[in-house]
């Protein structure tokens, strides 16, 4: 960094909240969100006032600035609804650059004061750059970046000059590497990451099993948040279902069918004529950031690999995420139970029910494969090592994950970052979230020459304190 320092953050979610046309009984303003706010404000005057060295700062936001995909937002009366599709209507604004446009300018009035932050740093010379994540990726519309400049411009009409976006990552040659990270998550990976809209109708985005399941399930329902589904088991599942009542367990069963029926509709368009058009404009737009970024088409191309192909391509991956087969073969054992219970035992009837036994097992060790799990912490990790003979840099930085941490990458001489969260989940009665986020951040600087890192967490009252991983 020759002329500026490095201030790194990711997962805002700016919008979560916004669920009301979902959930009409949701709190207007949480309390987890107001407390967001004042703390992202908080430590954007603190550094705006707090150049250090003489440099200005250039804050980078490493995906999930904006919630798109997360809120559930109803259209502007008689502008948009002729655009709407089927699944707008029951579920909000879609993916369409005009429906992002228009959740943009509610996310901006819901939190004016943060925009009018960010938009006092960036009036002091300071820069901006936003790295799309897998909640924000609807920030590859053209119009929706230039809308979001004229948001910051109402506050500051200088200070959209100082904004850029990164469609992939951002990178400083032997100092950092950033991206999201959601590309070596499956569950949320992105078939074209440079091009990412659905085959059969390009005007609107693409959509990973995440996405469908925070859309149509998650968000409608009270009491089920985003996080915590990489422990949870089916009868974790089943437990809260029947917490709901007979009535709340059937519209939450329709929900996972109709979720189960949105992904392999996925599926299929990856099989498409129509995904073939995508993918070219993609290789299209890939040899057009290697020459901007001088970076080399066969560097890009060796990055494309190393990220997970998104679970909608494979229907018993899609089966399995949606753990149809954890209840199939609970139902399957049950019923064999029963079987058992019931039946005269014979040497023929024993010998039945030990062969039933073995093919359930068997089945369930071949799903097991299938799945291949491997938890979102330790892909992150593991590819961080990988980039960093791709794109040698210092630090490797990541969000998504919402888990924060640094520690040397494997096998070289890169440290990898991933920078926590600022946002966690709003519980629905508007109480502060369970899962507290680490409101961590990463400063980059060249003060000796070498580039040096610290990773800082905010205090409220205090400031940005070492972060003990």
């Amino acid at each position: 960094m020759r002329e500026h320092n490095l201030l790194i953050l990711s997962d805002v979610h700016l919008g979560s909240d916004l669920v009301h046309h979902a959930r009409p009984d949701a709190p207007l303003r949480g309390a987890a969100a107001e407390e967001r706010d004042r703390e992202l404000i908080a430590l954007l005057d603190w550094y705006r006032l707090r150049p250090e060295g003489g440099r200005p700062w250039r804050l980078v936001i490493a995906g999930d600035l904006v919630d798109f995909v997360g809120m559930s937002v109803s259209p502007p009366p008689g502008v948009l609804e002729k655009t709407l599709s089927a699944e707008e209507r029951r579920h909000g604004l879609g993916s369409t650059a005009e429906h992002t446009r228009a959740k943009l300018r509610r996310v901006a009035a819901r939190h004016r004061e943060v925009f009018a932050a960010l938009a006092r740093f960036l009036g002091c010379g300071n820069s901006l750059v936003v790295v799309r994540g897998n909640h924000d990726v609807d920030f590859h519309w053209r119009p929706v970046q230039a809308e979001f400049r004229a948001l910051i411009a109402e506050h500051e009409p200088l200070a959209a000059l100082r904004v850029r976006f990164a469609d992939w990552f951002y990178y400083e040659e032997g100092v950092v590497y950033v991206e999201h990270g959601h590309q070596y998550d499956g569950y949320c990976s992105l078939e074209h990451v440079l091009h990412p809209v659905k085959p059969s109708d390009p005007g609107r985005s693409y959509r990973s099993l995440s996405d469908l399941l925070l859309r149509i399930v998650v968000r409608p329902t009270r009491g089920l948040f985003e996080s915590g589904h990489d422990t949870a088991t089916a009868l974790d599942y089943l437990r809260f279902a029947a917490q709901l009542g007979a009535r709340g367990m059937f519209a939450l069963g329709r929900r996972f069918v109709v979720a189960i029926a949105a992904a392999i509709g996925v599926w299929r368009e990856h099989m498409s004529e129509a995904a073939r058009r995508v993918r070219d404009e993609h290789e299209r737009k890939m040899a057009l950031l290697a020459e901007a970024a001088e970076v080399g088409l066969g560097r890009l191309r060796a990055l494309s690999r190393l990220q997970r192909p998104p679970v909608t391509r494979s229907l018993l991956r899609i089966l399995a995420g949606l753990m149809i087969d954890r209840v199939a073969f609970t139902v399957a054992l049950v019923a064999l139970a029963l079987w058992a219970l019931i039946a005269r035992w014979t040497p023929l009837f024993a010998v039945e029910a030990a062969g039933g036994l073995t093919l359930i097992g068997a089945g369930a060790w071949a799903w097991r494969r299938v799945r291949s799990e491997v938890s979102t912490v330790e892909s992150l990790r593991e590819q961080a090592a990988r980039i960093a003979t791709l794109f040698p840099a210092a630090f490797i930085v990541m969000g998504h994950s919402h888990v924060p941490e640094v520690r040397r990458a494997p096998g070289g001489d890169a440290t990898y970052v991933n920078l926590g969260a600022w946002a966690g989940d709003e519980p629905p009665d508007g109480s502060p979230a369970s899962n507290a986020p680490s409101r961590t951040h990463l400063i980059v600087s060249r003060a000796s020459g070498a580039p040096e890192a610290r990773f800082l967490a905010w205090r409220a009252g205090v400031g940005p304190t070492r972060f003990g991983s």
